[in-house]
């Protein structure tokens, strides 16, 4: 009888440390990914900032297109009254 409770104390006691094993894998793995699920937030969360900033830009823009149209009574002139003017950069600081 005493060689079965130690024989079932034994066992249990093995399956209890593979279980830790196991669990502490997991846990691992999790974490890893936790890790790596935080860069990519805080990735998207730099990129968010970008397109905001974006955004914001393209909306400056046509406001004031909007605002000389309205306002201001412009039109964009036909492309071909549009003269091109070249000019050589000055080399004087």
């Amino acid at each position: 009888m005493t060689g079965r409770v130690t024989l079932f104390w034994i066992t249990a006691l093995i399956l209890s440390a593979l279980a830790r094993v196991d669990v502490r894998n997991r846990y691992l793995l999790l974490f890893g990914r936790e890790e790596h699920l935080i860069e990519q937030k805080d990735a998207l969360h730099v990129e968010w900032g970008r397109l905001l900033l974006e955004q914001g830009t393209l909306a400056a823009h046509r406001r004031i297109d909007r605002i000389a149209r309205r306002r201001l009574d412009m039109t964009m002139p036909d492309p071909r009254r549009i003269v091109l003017i070249y000019t050589q950069p000055s080399h004087t600081p």
